[in-house]
């Protein structure tokens, strides 16, 4: 290595900040190749002061001459030199760098992370994970099937599935199906306690309950424009709607599920539904999230997919 090339790399490891103004860096480079400061200003929409100004700069951080004037030309130094192929290198691969993202920005990538109740989830969701994975090869997923509702800030969640009648403030919530419901159990059941009229007869009849965050002994019932409750007991309580569909097909109970859970049963006569009358419709399924899904490229092919995986939801 050269004594000037030492002495510039030695100057260079004390002050970082030479490689810090990639303004500077771009002028320098297109002053070597052109030669002229007023040229450069020209094709860099500058005036020949700025650039004079700028290589000056560049100079004083590197302690030493980039340039030999005369005055017809500049002539770049052994030090300009080598500083001007590392610069060049370096622009080059942060203009690849930039064409890159450009190409990609419009594609959903980065790390997605996503949560649903479980049951809902693992019926609707999960069977179309894999497609999802194939159209976003540039996304890392992070599926949490839970019964417990995640804090969408603590838990770094971007894009939650909730069933909710009103949502929290400071949330943005787009509806992806409406969450419909039915009262039913098994002609065998029917037949043997009777068929329920009005809801405060489900108070004497077993009632099987499921559990979310909570014991649900509160059945919601629609009288009119307005939402009631009424409650129940049975001998049956669980975290899972399948172990209770399981018991009321055995004709051991009346349960209250959702449709797209039911509707087998109750289409092939399985289960049969009872106070229809009453049934409560101020739930939906929404996909919430913390920001607007039109900034993020992910978020919006989050948003695109869970409205698919719901579309047949009625």
């Amino acid at each position: 290595m050269s004594k000037a090339m030492a002495q510039f790399m030695e100057t260079s490891a004390q002050d970082r900040n030479i490689f810090e103004d990639l303004t500077t860096l771009r002028i320098f480079v297109r002053t070597v190749e052109i030669g002229n400061f007023s040229e450069v200003a020209r094709r860099m929409d500058a005036t020949p002061a700025m650039v004079s100004k700028r290589v000056a700069a560049l100079e004083a951080k590197a302690g030493q001459r980039l340039f030999n004037r005369n005055t017809r030309r500049l002539v770049v130094t052994e030090a300009g030199q080598k500083l001007y192929e590392y610069a060049m290198r370096a622009l080059l691969e942060l203009d690849r760098a930039a064409e890159e993202m450009s190409s990609i920005q419009d594609k959903a990538s980065g790390h997605l992370c996503l949560t649903a109740p479980a049951m809902l989830g693992l019926a609707v969701i999960a069977p179309r994970l894999a497609q999802f994975m194939r159209e976003n090869p540039l996304l890392s997923l992070d599926v949490n099937f839970s019964m417990e509702k995640l804090d969408l800030y603590k838990a770094r969640i971007d894009v939650a599935v909730r069933i909710a009648d009103v949502i929290d403030p400071g949330l943005v919530a787009i509806k992806l199906a409406p969450y419909r419901r039915a009262f039913c159990a098994s002609p065998e059941y029917l037949r043997q306690h009777g068929v329920p009229q009005v809801p405060e007869d489900l108070m004497d009849h077993n009632c099987l309950i499921t559990r979310g965050s909570a014991l649900n002994t509160r059945w919601p019932v629609k009288r009119g424009a307005e939402i009631g409750h009424v409650h129940v007991k049975g001998s049956l309580a669980t975290d899972n709607g399948q172990a209770g569909l399981i018991v009321c097909r055995a004709g051991l109970g009346i349960m209250m599920g959702p449709r797209w859970m039911l509707e087998e049963d109750l289409r092939s006569g399985t289960l049969v539904e009872v106070l229809s009358d009453y049934l409560p419709d101020n739930r939906a399924i929404y996909a919430v999230l913390l920001q607007r899904s039109g900034t993020s490229a992910k978020l919006q092919a989050a948003v695109e997919f869970l409205k698919s995986c719901f579309a047949g939801m009625r």
